[in-house]
């Protein structure tokens, strides 16, 4: 009987019948557990599989083959491993399709490759006989295989709009995630084995969760809270199911690319629930770019495929079939949301919070705003571990169109907040329905911090994100860039030169990131004079960002001279996506910065000083995924702080900027090894410079050495722009002029120099060598500059998006 089957699976296409029992006692039990098909990169280059021996007894690999080719002598793909390959009771093993692009993404190397990149990784064997092309997951669908010594299928899967193996399949991820077998011991030969991973995992194995069984269909629907199940995933996660619900509220949701989505949630008809309270009654309907007619009250028969989006259980457009069976059917009274056992057993389920709650972050262009749960003060986020459960985001029913939605301002409190529950961003979101139902107590407005003085000898520094200072001209053809109309420009400089020239009281020296080019820093200057008493000099490079923002230096004449103007750029063995024809990057590394930091050496007052303008890699793709880049920059800018200390332990330096990470993370704690963020003198209350879905942080940051943290007088952040309304922006009236000119506070710091008289003009000395790094070298293009201390530099990035994160970034097929 073997005999006949193994005949078969050379001749005919594989079908789950075939597979080696499962439920039997097995010694050796090899598996595949995790799937990279949809790379954030290249997916040549970055593709991977995962495989694991889930068993007790080790498993000669030499003979076991991989591959997506589902029927012997196609066109696809299948490889066997070395001839010496073995997986031992609980290994994991990776099969990457080059070396080169999995290192990049992942620091290390996997345990064997496809395509012969590096000489150090095995590479496995093309196996002719079933397969003649190679190994090619597609994102759209596709099967894989595993066969063991004997030829015999042992595992399987398909996703996507692949259904060979499994129908419903395993539902498509996104660029960068992974799927993942949950467990990774489960094994019903069904989709519900499988998760999509976020933040995907090579090598590593989780036994935790619950192995879910593939859906029996029954006589009667299930209700919601069986399909949602108790876990974080659903219990029927990629299963096809049929059930019944009333609407409760629709979102309507505008992503980056201006194509507009549509949800709507419904939950158990009132006296139909499960009655637990550990699963939510609730789930959402995605309906893609299709506009709704439902309404709340609306009753519904429901067919469709449960998937899981970044941690949000809905209901996906593809194949979804709704059936009105009611209208003004009662909606299920709102739960409150301070007495929930767990923010997810109320997923996507009608909430309520109690009146006058605390706004902890301003209403933003997305028609949304934050509070905080119950009683609280609003949080501060120094490090990721700081706890952030008490903000609720409250979003409107649509982005599109804010309608009666209120404008308000951190400090503000507001009664009538009801509606269904979302997840996204990793923070749930009540959807408000009604605009109009809520009330708002108005807090009152701040008074405006003092203008800044200067005492005889003293100098200031400034740090200024200026958001998307852009002018009306299309020079990247591209909607990434923001072009700006002609009254909106003549606003956006309106605010600035107030916020220049009034709340900052005209510093000596002003870090910029964010601004286009030299003219609109010129026409900046220009509108600042008459207040100033001078014309700011502009110190400006172009860089290599996508968006066209660059970083630049804003500096008084009268007492700042230039001596060196440079862009440090660097390479670096990260997958970075880079593009910069300044750089001539070796083989297998790319640029490390979109936007290099600014490095300037400057005599003020006569004395010495070395600014790097600063913009690190924002949080776009991932906190966790982005985090290597930003702490590949500060440890890159670490190595030109200690030159130049090196070389003059009384060095002055000031390393500046928005660094996109919090005050504690492991970028700012490494630049703090050898400098002091002076920002941090400040107290808890006034200690940030941003808000992000209602969550206080410093993001910016203003580094010193020793001998110049020894001069610091003063230090202050101005909040006059993260508090406030988005929509105060575009407003220049007398009395709201001072405000959010941007969407970062301004950090300001005064120092006490050297009287002009008594300044000691310093004499050039030679450049010790740079420390190297090891991901790190820098462009050979840059490195050929570098002939004094003044020429050293740094590196740092990227800008993070501004307000709340839209709620859905959806890119379907």
């Amino acid at each position: 009987m073997k005999r006949n089957v193994l005949v078969c699976l050379f001749c005919l296409p594989l079908w789950l019948s075939l597979f080696v029992p499962m439920g039997h006692a097995q010694a050796a039990v090899v598996l595949l557990t995790e799937v990279m098909y949809n790379a954030a990169g290249d997916d040549a280059a970055e593709e991977w599989i995962e495989l694991a021996n889930v068993g007790t007894a080790v498993v000669d690999l030499s003979q076991y083959k991989v591959g997506d080719e589902e029927t012997a002598g196609g066109g696809e793909g299948m490889a066997r491993f070395p001839a010496d390959a073995v997986l031992e009771p609980g290994q994991v093993v990776v099969v990457a399709q080059t070396a080169v692009g999995f290192r990049a993404r992942y620091g290390r190397n996997p345990d064997y490759e496809l395509q012969d990149s590096d000489t150090a990784v095995p590479d496995m064997r093309r196996f002719s006989a079933w397969a003649s092309g190679d190994i090619g997951l597609a994102n759209d669908g596709d099967e894989l295989l595993l066969l063991n010594d004997k030829g015999l299928l042992i595992d399987a899967l398909s996703y996507g709009d692949s259904t060979v193996y499994f129908d419903p399949a395993i539902a498509s991820v996104f660029a960068g995630q992974s799927i993942s077998r949950v467990p990774a011991d489960c094994d019903t030969d069904s989709a519900a084995d499988w998760q999509p991973q976020q933040i995907p995992t090579p090598g590593e194995l989780s036994f935790d969760g619950e192995c879910a069984a593939p859906l029996v269909v029954a006589e009667t629907l299930p209700t919601i809270g069986e399909i949602q199940g108790r876990r974080d995933v659903a219990a029927l996660v990629n299963e096809i199911v049929t059930f019944r619900g009333v609407v409760t509220g629709v979102l309507e949701d505008q992503n980056a690319d201006g194509f507009v989505f549509y949800t709507v949630f419904v939950q158990d008809v009132p006296g139909q629930e499960d009655g637990d309270p550990a699963t939510s009654d609730g789930i959402a309907l995605f309906l893609g770019e299709k506009r709704p007619t439902l309404h709340p009250g609306d009753q519904l028969r429901i067919t469709g495929q449960v998937t899981e989006f970044f941690g949000f259980t809905e209901i996906d457009d593809a194949g979804l079939e709704l059936q009105l069976e009611a209208t003004d059917v009662p909606l299920p009274p709102p739960i409150p949301l301070e007495t929930a056992t767990s923010l997810e057993a109320v997923e996507a389920m009608r909430v309520r919070l109690g009146d006058d709650v605390l706004v902890a972050g301003p209403t933003f262009s997305g028609c949304g705003f934050a509070v905080v749960m119950g009683e609280g003060e609003r949080p501060f986020r120094r490090q990721v571990s700081d706890p952030i459960d008490a903000i609720v985001p409250i979003l409107y029913r649509s982005d599109v169109d804010c309608g009666d939605f209120p404008q308000v301002k951190s400090g503000d409190r507001v009664s009538g907040l009801v509606g269904p529950l979302a997840y996204h961003f990793d923070q749930f979101k009540i959807v408000q329905q009604e605009g109009g139902d809520l009330v708002v107590s108005t807090a009152p407005l701040s008074p405006l911090p003092p203008v800044p003085t200067l005492a005889a000898a003293q100098f200031s520094v400034a740090t200024f994100n200026m958001e998307n200072y852009f002018d009306g001209v299309d020079d990247t053809g591209t909607d990434a860039e923001p072009k700006l109309s002609p009254t909106a420009l003549a606003t956006k400089q309106a605010k600035l030169a107030y916020a220049l020239a009034h709340t900052l009281g005209c510093p000596t020296l002003v870090g910029v990131q964010e601004v286009e080019n030299d003219a609109l820093l010129q026409a900046l200057a220009a509108q600042t004079t008459a207040r100033c008493g001078f014309t700011y000099a502009v110190t400006h490079r172009e860089s290599a960002d996508v968006r066209g923002i660059d970083v630049a230096l804003l500096s008084d004449p009268r007492r700042v001279t230039i001596l060196n103007v440079q862009l440090q750029q660097a390479c670096t063995a990260l997958a970075t996506g880079i593009v910069d024809e300044t750089a001539v990057c070796p083989a297998g590394t790319e640029p490390l910065f979109s936007r290099p930091p600014l490095q300037v050496d400057v005599l003020i007052d006569g004395q010495p000083l070395t600014l790097f303008v600063n913009h690190f890699k924002s949080k776009l793709g991932g906190e966790e995924e982005t985090g290597v880049r930003r702490l590949a920059q500060a440890q890159h800018l670490n190595t030109f702080v200690a030159a130049l200390l090196a070389a003059d332990p009384q060095a002055r330096v000031v390393v500046m900027g928005d660094f996109n990470d919090y005050e504690q993370s492991p970028p700012l704690l490494a630049l703090s090894a050898q400098m002091e963020n002076v920002l941090l003198r400040l107290p808890d209350a006034t200690r940030y410079s941003y808000v992000y879905g209602g969550v206080a942080q410093l993001i910016d940051g203003l580094f010193v050495t020793p001998a110049l943290a020894a001069q610091v007088v003063d230090v202050a952040i101005l909040h006059v722009n993260a508090d406030y309304p988005q929509v105060w922006g575009e407003d220049t009236r007398a009395e709201w002029l001072a405000y959010r000119a941007t969407d970062h506070d301004l950090p300001l710091v005064v120092f006490q120099g050297v009287a002009m008289e008594t300044a000691v003009t310093p004499s050039p000395t030679a450049a010790p060598t740079p420390m190297p790094q090891p991901t790190m070298t820098p462009s050979p293009a840059i490195a050929e500059k570098k002939t004094t201390v003044w020429w050293l530099g740094g590196a740092l990035l990227l800008g993070l998006s501004g307000g709340i994160a839209v709620l859905r970034l959806r890119r379907r097929a």
